[in-house]
């Protein structure tokens, strides 16, 4: 098996390819416009083969490409990869507003089978053991809160993750995870109806440190969101009422957060599997993402 890395620009290529080498996969390769040192230090620590163009990464023969660029590069990149009818596994942020969410659809066109996009979360044992204990039972309010330190994307090198013209900002970086487990959970389209956005006081960040939002999924569910980029670590939680009682569940660093199940499911589509998520329901989640944050900084 080989992968292809098409960009390095933060930090899920390096635990992806971690990740390979614990299952077992020996031949990685990279490419990146944008961050030659940070390309670099991806060959060093995991003796991947580099290229200097997309397309000589492309002609290596990769089974699956991983494609992390800065975001101005996604569409293309997507389509040149499906192009060679390689498996393509975008990570997220998949658009950081609604034009380049338009330019990434064109891009997967007519090739969904061969494309997954997802934050790796919808893919964590606990969130699976909440949309299965779910089944059958009526969601009658939902809760999602996601806190994530923000401090690296303050950073010179990463400031473009914290800037809502570029990267997307803490609204959607860090909110594109809790619309993903709403979404993993309750498996029904959801609208954000408004919410409010803040820095804290002293913040370097030019996006938000804080986000709350409410929403409605199908069936009338009442949905409320936070988003707090703060401090040190991350944690996640996801409360559903029910008429019977309370599901929840909780993840914080020291869980499994779904990276491994989310790379061998894009090993798999390399190997003939079809999307374990289907476009439009990426197309959707990121579309929420989007609105959402844009109502929260209108206020």
């Amino acid at each position: 098996m080989r992968i292809g890395f098409a960009g390095v620009a933060h930090s899920h290529p390096f635990s992806d390819a971690r990740n390979a080498r614990a299952l077992g996969v020996t031949e990685l390769a990279v490419w990146d416009a944008d961050d030659h040192s940070r390309r670099a230090d991806f060959v060093r620590e995991w003796s991947a083969t580099a290229h200097d163009t997309l397309a000589g990464l492309l002609d290596w023969g990769p089974d699956v490409v991983i494609v992390t660029p800065r975001p101005g590069r996604i569409a293309a990149v997507v389509a040149a990869v499906l192009d060679r009818g390689t498996a393509c596994f975008l990570n997220k942020v998949p658009a950081a507003s609604a034009a380049a969410l338009a330019d990434l659809d064109a891009a997967v066109g007519i090739r969904p089978d061969r494309f997954l996009t997802s934050s790796v979360l919808r893919f964590a044992p606990r969130v699976r053991a909440l949309a299965n204990e779910l089944d059958g039972e009526q969601p009658i309010a939902v809760h999602v809160s996601v806190r994530h330190g923000i401090d690296i994307f303050t950073t010179p090198k990463r400031r473009w993750q914290d800037d809502p013209d570029d990267g997307g900002g803490t609204a959607v970086s860090m909110g594109l995870h809790a619309w993903e487990m709403l979404d993993a959970v309750l498996g029904r389209a959801i609208t954000p109806r408004g919410g409010v956005a803040a820095r804290l006081p002293g913040s370097r960040s030019i996006s938000e440190n804080v986000v709350a939002l409410h929403a409605v999924a199908d069936g009338g569910v009442p949905v409320s969101v936070d988003i707090v980029g703060a401090g040190t670590g991350e944690a996640y939680e996801v409360v559903v009422h029910t008429e019977s009682g309370v599901r929840r569940t909780a993840l914080d660093g020291s869980d499994d957060l779904g990276y491994v199940d989310c790379l061998r499911a894009a090993l798999a589509m390399a190997e003939g599997a079809p999307s374990p998520v289907p476009w439009e329901r990426s197309r959707a989640v990121a579309r929420t993402t989007l609105v959402a944050a844009q109502l929260a900084r209108a206020g």
